[in-house]
């Protein structure tokens, strides 16, 4: 998923104020990791810039890389806009918060999916992840994985794609041990290209719960 970090120069008035019609509060969730930490997993607040920006800065540069696939070391303002103002139809973000020693919420991981925009096909969401690196191999990466799948299913997503860079290789194994699908990038070498059929992985756990 490509992140957008320019801002505009200039602005001829004030931009509206972000309104959220309908959150959704079923996506709220308190889980235990497998090495007995507790996250709260719940979609993404336009109050959450601060969050956002803390949990970026806090990853190492090679996480930071293999999610912006580039060197980032601050959001810019609209960047942080972009990835805390959604529309939970369109575009969903769910983070993983959890409280520290000091009693403050920090978050831990983000999960996010955007659909298409025509003439692309409006079926098919591209996905991103990240997990702190203290947070990682807890079970947390498949955890947000499911529920992002799961949210994207719910509203009329049939395919999840996204770019993953081929020497990550803790992603890679993730997709594929959850049945994505990877294949190299013809036009990028670095790049792996991994989807996955919502409507296929919706029948076959049917077919397992019958």
């Amino acid at each position: 998923m490509n992140v957008y970090s320019m801002e505009a120069t200039a602005r001829i008035r004030p931009e509206p104020r972000f309104q959220i019609h309908r959150y959704p509060t079923t996506l709220i969730d308190r889980v235990q990791l497998r090495d007995g930490r507790s996250v709260t997993i719940r979609p993404v607040l336009p109050q959450d810039a601060a969050l956002q920006r803390a949990f970026v800065a806090t990853l190492s540069p090679a996480t930071r890389y293999r999610r912006f696939h580039g060197p980032v070391n601050e959001l810019p303002e609209a960047t942080l806009r972009y990835m805390t103002e959604v529309d939970y139809a369109s575009h969903m973000a769910l983070l993983a918060t959890t409280i520290d020693g000091g009693g403050r919420e920090i978050q831990v991981a983000e999960a996010r999916w955007v659909r298409r925009e025509p003439p692309d096909p409006t079926h098919i969401a591209d996905f991103a992840l990240a997990v702190a690196d203290d947070w990682q191999r807890a079970g947390l990466g498949r955890l947000m994985l499911g529920k992002l799948t799961a949210s994207a299913a719910a509203q009329g997503v049939r395919r999840l794609s996204g770019d993953v860079l081929a020497d990550n290789d803790g992603m890679s194994g993730l997709l594929k041990r959850n049945g994505w699908h990877q294949t190299p990038d013809h036009f990028d070498t670095r790049l792996i290209v991994a989807q996955l059929d919502l409507d296929a992985a919706s029948a076959e756990l049917s077919a397992l719960a019958a």
